[in-house]
């Protein structure tokens, strides 16, 4: 590694290079080398790399034109991931103006892993048209790769109960034990056990894609079972005791939009502790079993 009286002496717009082995592990580590190759793979390098023949408007056409070509690019891979993942299913006539949309967004989705994602927008405007909003579709332009990985844990902890189909996180059970006027007890999810600390809920909360505020269920009746959903798995949950209530987060409009194209899947982790929380309040049942709380 150069030490700062060494790297003065060098000329500023030179990455010093001994051999390939030092240039190597030096790429991984300088920041000049890092900016060195995004501003060659983008076309502003002129001032970086000075031996160029090219003038300045010849530059900028020939970056606009790598531009063109990327974008190109991107859309040609978008649609055929889509076409690859269409089969016979009937499909609609997608509105031209969201069309028209989706192709100025979609041309600037470099990332494989967003492009399949885009993919799958498309796939749901067409088999479902007007099921993807041109403000789902803003949001999700506004998303980072790591904002989609964050959003995803975040589906995969994802229920809905009751008639209200839309997704929720659930985070505690609220119930009263001893006196009336004794102040309510919560049993608590960790969210945070299963990578979704606040923090990310912060995150996702700014990006609008779940609610900002922690609600709560109205007391569930003893004697009246709930519909329960997690994930594919269907529970009827009837309370042992009077007075249970339900807390939780709730996805935005836009969130349970996004949230429909990547599908059910679980974190098998956090089902485990899902149900080891509500056979301590509920008497659950499925299809499989049946099990009642000891109190």
């Amino acid at each position: 590694m150069q030490t700062e009286s060494q790297a003065s002496n060098e000329p500023s717009h030179v990455v010093p290079v001994t051999d390939k082995k030092s240039h190597s592990k030096n790429a991984i580590k300088s920041s000049r080398f890092r900016v060195q190759s995004i501003a060659r793979h983008n076309d502003v390098n002129a001032q970086i790399d000075e031996d160029h023949d090219k003038t300045l408007q010849e530059r900028s056409e020939n970056r606009q034109q790598n531009i063109r070509q990327r974008q190109q690019q991107n859309l040609e891979r978008i649609f055929r991931l889509c076409y690859d993942n269409c089969s016979d299913e009937t499909a609609g006539e997608p509105d031209p103006d969201w069309i028209h949309h989706f192709i100025t967004i979609a041309q600037d989705i470099y990332s494989p892993s967003m492009q399949k994602l885009w993919s799958r927008i498309l796939r749901q405007e067409i088999i479902t048209p007007g099921s993807i909003s041109l403000k789902a579709m803003i949001t999700f332009q506004q998303m980072t790769q790591r904002d989609a990985q964050l959003f995803r844990r975040a589906c995969l902890l994802a229920c809905h109960f009751g008639q209200d189909s839309s997704k929720k996180l659930l985070t505690g059970l609220k119930y009263r034990t001893g006196f009336l006027l004794k102040q309510p007890s919560i049993d608590r999810l960790n969210l945070g056990h299963y990578q979704l600390p606040y923090s990310h809920l912060l995150e996702l909360m700014g990006l609008g894609l779940i609610l900002n505020t922690e609600l709560e269920s109205g007391k569930l009746q003893n004697g009246t079972p709930l519909p329960f959903h997690y994930q594919g798995n269907e529970y009827q949950i009837q309370p042992a005791q009077n007075g249970l209530s339900l807390l939780y987060y709730r996805f935005s409009p836009v969130g349970q939009e996004i949230a429909q194209l990547l599908g059910n899947h679980r974190n098998e982790e956090y089902k485990i502790h899902l149900t080891e929380l509500l056979n301590k309040h509920f008497i659950v049942t499925s299809d499989a079993f049946t099990h009642h709380p000891v109190i």
